[in-house]
This record gives structure tokens, C-alpha cells and sequence, in this order.
């Protein structure tokens, strides 16, 4: 086998990246770019991984599940740490009533969907797959507008407004809870167990009190879900935590509750984050090119290859990890067993080998291959059509609502502190209501 490579630390660039430096995280388009020319498949000490990060070898990785674990697909450095968190958690004495909850999670140790193998993958993704078909999606699409509609016609009528929080949050944050069957007068809660459940992701840079603040947060959540399933179980409706709890296989098989409370907390996630994100990202590119906005005002069919850009331009979800269960080759590279790799989504939806033009905005592109954001093969994303829908009804929405759609000179464009997610902490636009 190869030894680890012991130049990798001195390759410009990446270092930053996985430092968190503002300027990288904001734009690392450029540092993928370099490593894709330089070292496709290279060892990366800060995150203990090979980071992967050309098109052709992300998705051989992808569609090999087989040899490629998603046992730990947020990273071994962020497992390592939520162990010991957990552990001195438990220890600690100072757990707020929350000492069961917690120790359920603890003893869980349940893989769901996201960070599930086959077979036990398919399996899930069998129960609960009707979910989130397209009709369904299609059924949703008049409450998602109404909702868009009601957003909007909040925003100040004097023309300026914080979008993140105005509309980018509450549209994918109250249509998960709506579909779950949750009330809205919750979402701060939501929206704050979601932050919680996110921001270690692509971070390992936070302190014990913050670890340790996060996971009672968790626990919060467990908790609240543990009642709400019970509560579905004794009394079902037609909301998706309904279904969830009474998913049947044909030969009787259904979730247990660790893999159902764990499938809460991804839908919860998932359902929102990674949209809110999408639809930050869409709005700065109208706002930072008129001529833009305007053709898809006046070409509306034009919105969805539009999102299918900006996913791919500006991925939520950068990467995500997987662990070679055996001895192998990536790229050339020799990978040893229980190696783990960084897929770089987002480097390879700018691979020029693939996508011509990578840096532009092409509503002609067609796709000969699929952008990476909602990953590809057996973990592609259960949610996308939602995600479409929501971002395509959303910008729908926002063109004919807002004219003249810019960005306020107040911006400072912070970004998330994360290599892993990728997202604007606010955008401050202006506009002219539409009459």
C-alpha cells in the first residue's frame, strides 16, 4: 500500500479550507479546482481522511456501497468527538432531566438512511419511500405556494428585509413540520434542534460547553419526538409521522424506535437546512444579475434549470465521508481498509471534464451527467423533489412578487463555519413590491 502522502500538508490551499478561514469557506471552488489539477485523491491530516474530489472518482465511490461504509458519513474526527462528548455528558451529573433520554440515544448506536449500508438502507428507504414520491410532492405544491405567498407579502413595504430569516428558513422549516404533523408553534424549537443537530457538521472546532450544550439540545429533541410518536401511535392521523410509525413491509416488518427517531431527525434536517441554503444562494445570484431575473420572469418554465444551476453551482451539502471496508484504489491512490474519504460533492459539480463552462449559469446545460448535490446512487437524497419544489415555487413566487430585486449595501456575506455545509448566515435584499 502507498504510504500517506507526507507533502499533503504543504499543498496550497486545502489547509485554509479545513481551518475554517472565512475567505476559503465562502468560495473553495478554486482550492478544488487546484486539487483536482494536482492531487485528485489526496490525505488530508485535519480531517483524517483522503479527500476525493473528481467527478470520476467521487461517483465510482457512490455507486460501490458494497466497498465504500456510510457507517460514518459526517467524519471520524466528529464521531470521535461526539463519543467523548457523550460519554462526559453522561458522567457529568448535569444533564437537566434529560439523564434517560440521553442514555437511550447512547445505547442506540442505530444506523438510519443517511449513515445506513445496504441492506439495512433499502430496507428503510423501502418503508418509507411512498413518502416522498413525486405525487406526493405534486399534492404538496399548492400549500407550499400559499405558504411562499404568505412569506412575501410580509417582507416591509418600504423594500429592504433579511432574507434568511424573512423567507429562506420558515418556507422549508414549516413545510416539514406541516408534513410531519407537527405544530408551528413549535418551529423555534425546530429550527434550533436543527442548528444543534448541524453545527459540528464540517466544524471540529467546537469547545466542551458548546459540545455539550448540543447534545442536551439533541436530547431535547429525542424527547419531544418520543412523545409525539407515542401520541401517533395511540391516536394516527394522516400527517408523515403517522406513516412513519405504521410503516409496514409486506412481510410485517417496521422501523424501530431508535431507526424512527433517527429518521425524525434527518427528515427534520434535511427538510430544511439544505433548502434554506439553496434558496439564500438563488436570491444572491438574482439580486447580483437583473438581466437574470428578468428572463426567468418572462421565461418561468426557465426556473427549474435554474435551481438545477444553483445546486450545482453552490452545493449545500459540499461533501459528505465514506470508510473503504477493504483494501482498495481510488484514483490510483491505494486506499487502506477503514480509510476514510471526503467526497467533495462540490468539486465535482465544477469538473470541467464533465460540466463545460463550470463557473456559469447555463439554463441550456441538459445534464449528460448528474450534478452531485443530492449525492447519487444509494444514498441519493429522499427529499430532492421536495427540495425542487420548494426552491422552484419559492423563486416562482418571489419573481412575480418582487421587482427589481438587489442587494443591500450592507451585506457582509458571513458564511457558515463549516467545510462540510455551505450557507449564508443572512442576505439582506432590496426590492420594489410588484403592484
Amino acid at each position: 500500500m502507498t504510504a500517506v502522502d507526507p507533502r499533503a500538508a504543504e499543498r496550497p490551499g486545502h489547509q485554509r479550507l479545513f481551518a475554517l478561514d472565512p475567505d476559503a469557506v465562502s468560495c473553495p471552488y478554486p482550492i478544488f479546482e487546484r486539487l483536482r489539477q494536482d492531487a485528485p485523491v489526496t490525505w488530508v491530516e485535519e480531517i483524517e481522511s483522503f479527500v476525493v474530489t473528481r467527478y470520476e472518482d467521487v461517483t465510482f465511490v457512490l455507486k460501490r456501497p458494497e466497498l465504500f461504509s456510510s457507517g460514518m458519513a459526517t467524519g471520524p474526527v466528529l464521531a470521535r468527538q461526539l463519543a467523548q462528548g457523550m460519554a462526559t455528558l453522561l458522567s457529568d451529573g448535569r444533564t437537566e432531566g434529560l439523564d434517560e433520554v440521553l442514555k437511550r440515544v447512547n445505547r442506540g448506536g442505530v444506523k438510519v438512511l443517511l449513515s445506513a449500508d445496504p441492506p439495512l438502507h433499502r430496507r428503510q428507504r423501502n418503508l418509507v419511500n411512498r413518502a416522498f414520491t413525486q405525487r406526493r410532492v405534486a399534492e404538496s405544491a399548492p400549500a407550499i405556494r400559499s405558504l411562499a405567498l404568505d412569506l412575501v407579502e410580509r417582507f416591509p413595504a418600504h423594500g429592504r428585509v433579511e432574507f434568511v430569516q424573512a423567507f429562506a428558513v420558515p418556507l422549508p422549516l414549516s413545510v416539514i413540520a406541516d408534513r410531519l404533523g407537527v405544530p408551528r408553534a413549535d418551529m423555534a424549537d425546530f429550527k434550533r434542534w436543527s442548528d444543534d443537530f448541524t453545527v459540528a457538521i464540517g466544524n471540529h472546532h467546537l469547545g466542551p460547553d458548546e459540545l455539550r450544550a448540543m447534545l442536551l439540545s439533541q436530547a431535547e429533541f429525542f424527547a419531544y419526538f418520543e412523545e409525539m410518536v407515542d401520541r401517533r401511535r395511540r391516536e394516527p392521523t394522516g400527517d408523515l409521522l403517522s406513516e412513519l410509525v405504521n410503516a409496514r413491509l409486506p412481510d410485517g416488518d417496521e422501523l424501530q424506535p431508535a431507526e424512527l427517531l433517527g429518521m425524525l431527525n434527518q427528515f427534520l434536517v434535511a427538510g430544511n437546512e439544505t433548502t434554506t441554503k439553496l434558496l439564500a444562494f438563488a436570491v444572491r445570484r438574482l439580486a447580483e444579475d437583473p438581466d437574470l431575473a428578468a428572463r426567468l420572469r418572462a421565461e418561468p418554465s426557465l426556473i427549474d434549470p435554474f435551481v438545477e444551476e444553483m445546486l450545482r453551482l453552490e452545493a449545500p451539502v459540499q461533501g459528505l465521508y465514506r470508510q473503504a471496508v477493504e483494501d482498495c484504489t481510488v484514483g490510483g491512490v491505494a486506499i487502506p481498509a477503514g480509510a476514510s474519504l471526503w467526497l467533495a460533492y462540490a468539486s465535482a459539480n465544477h469538473d470541467d471534464a464533465v460540466f463545460s463552462c463550470p463557473e456559469a449559469v447555463d439554463l441550456e446545460r441538459g445534464y449528460p451527467q448528474p450534478h452531485l448535490a443530492f449525492g447519487f446512487g444509494e444514498h441519493f437524497c429522499l427529499g430532492a423533489a421536495l427540495a425542487r419544489a420548494e426552491a422552484r415555487i419559492g423563486i416562482s413566487v418571489l419573481l412575480e412578487k418582487l421587482h427589481d430585486i438587489g442587494l443591500d449595501p450592507a451585506n457582509r456575506f458571513q458564511f457558515e463555519p463549516s467545510y462540510a455545509l455551505h450557507g449564508l448566515r443572512d442576505l439582506w435584499i432590496t426590492y420594489t413590491p410588484a403592484p
